[in-house]
């Protein structure tokens, strides 16, 4: 029994990392979930504050999101959801469902 007390921590060690789980989700909408994303963006005003080339968002409040590799679609999720600072949470507004497709359409528009 200690052997296979050794090997499982053994074994996460020498795991090699693998591509983040919502990186793939986010590489692999519809086309069909692409346009709904885009078109939650535009809908909630989204596009008034960030900028998200494929979304034609030009705003200037909040970060840009093109490019910016500093947010995953957990941070997304979450901000959107409760807000902060200027940003306003869209909770209880949004269903969960739209704010998931909305973080994954991010996540993908913004590479």
């Amino acid at each position: 029994m200690s052997a296979a007390v050794v090997a499982v921590p053994l074994a996460s060690a020498l795991a090699t990392p693998s591509a983040p789980v919502e990186d793939e989700a986010a590489s692999s909408l519809t086309a069909e979930q692409v346009e709904e994303g885009r078109s939650l963006f535009n809908s909630w005003s989204c596009s008034a504050c960030h900028v998200l080339t494929d979304a034609n968002g030009h705003g200037h409040i909040g970060p840009s999101l093109d490019g910016n590799t500093a947010m995953d679609k957990d941070f997304i999720i979450s901000r959107v959801t409760n807000g902060q600072g200027a940003m306003p949470g869209f909770g209880g507004q949004m269903s969960d469902e739209e704010i998931d497709l909305l973080a994954s359409y991010v996540m993908q528009a913004k590479k």
